[in-house]
């Protein structure tokens, strides 16, 4: 199988993990010209996965637009999805609805949870475009609280949320590993980007709320980013976060997006930041300016994030994350076997 997933050219945490996790798996059973596909960990099922002769959907998300033609019909062999609102939006049986692949990392040789007495600090990952326009490795030193770059290489980054002592993500994989190696973690938000809709499907899938903390952006440049995402219908996070408004809304968003006017509101509301306000903040007159606003901007997000710290942290129980585990599990042995074969 030729393993299928979002490459960012800057690098992305989560998108990553399906660089070596499931050749570490299942080896010897991936090959980059088969003609199955294999979509593994990520917010994948749409519109942009290619044509090929057969795909295995394994663990992946809906969330960004609507399934592919033909998607579940002959030549789909649909394993498992990510959770209940996937499975709800793609008018899936419940039962593939199991959980985020990254759940078996665990399973990986080498990443067996740690005990407590060897885990040590405050790790924290912004989302990956909140590098764009924010400052948050300034924030994270500010609030004495170590940043994990979300954009490094996925397999030192999982070592360092393995010994960590407690993972505050905005990055919603960063808490997926943190929870599957069994370490406290804290779910955050630093925009609107931040997809209500991609964290309650996982963490329906382990039993467990999502109730974020909002940080305050660590930037003037961030803060009118995050101003400007409804312009261009890239707000993704509700404060209502009921099954039936966060269905609604991914709903709402899909039909949306499908419009013919949708290309050129997209352009029209992005430009709006990125040629109209970006450019007048980092011009020259203004750069007094921004650098003081900046600075207090930094201050109050430092202390949002020792604030975070010292909340309650989230765990899954033992009894879901083994059912959880257990079942991709079995899930991915039959898989492999199926397609080793074949």
């Amino acid at each position: 199988m030729k393993i299928f997933y979002y490459k960012d050219p800057a690098g992305n945490f989560g998108d990553d993990l399906n660089e070596w996790i499931w050749d570490a798996l299942a080896p010897g059973i991936w090959n980059d010209a088969a003609s199955t596909h294999f979509s593994g960990i990520g917010t994948i099922i749409g519109p942009t996965m290619p044509s090929a002769k057969s795909w295995v959907v394994f663990s992946s998300g809906a969330g960004y637009g609507p399934a592919p033609d033909g998607f579940g019909g002959t030549g789909w062999d649909l394993v498992c999805v990510r959770g209940p609102l996937t499975a709800k939006v793609l008018g899936l049986d419940e039962r593939l609805a199991v959980s985020d692949g990254a759940m078996l990392l665990s399973q990986v040789p080498g990443y067996a949870p740690l005990p407590d007495s060897e885990r040590h600090g405050v790790v924290f990952m912004p989302h990956h475009h909140a590098l764009d326009a924010g400052t948050w490795k300034d924030v994270c030193a500010r609030a004495d609280i170590e940043y994990l770059d979300p954009r490094a290489e996925s397999r030192a980054t999982l070592e360092r949320i393995r010994s960590a002592r407690l993972v505050i993500a905005d990055a919603m994989h960063a808490a997926i590993a943190a929870d599957a190696l069994r370490v406290p973690w804290i779910p955050v938000t630093t925009s609107r980007e931040i997809s209500t809709f991609k964290w309650m499907d996982w963490t329906l899938s382990i039993d467990m709320p999502y109730e974020p903390v909002a940080l305050p952006q660590s930037t003037t440049e961030e803060a009118l980013r995050n101003l400007t995402l409804p312009l261009y219908a890239y707000d993704f996070s509700l404060k209502d976060r009921s099954i039936g408004n966060v269905l609604a809304h991914y709903r709402k968003d899909r039909a949306r997006k499908a419009a013919r006017s949708w290309p050129l509101r997209r352009n029209v509301g992005h430009g709006i930041f990125k040629r109209g306000l970006r450019p007048l903040l980092r011009s020259r007159p203004l750069a007094g300016l921004r650098s003081h606003m900046d600075e207090r901007r930094i201050d109050r997000a430092a202390d949002a994030l020792r604030r975070t710290a010292a909340g309650h942290p989230y765990l899954s129980s033992d009894m879901a994350w083994q059912r959880a585990v257990g079942e991709l599990s079995l899930r991915l042995e039959a898989t492999v076997r199926a397609y080793a074969a074949g």
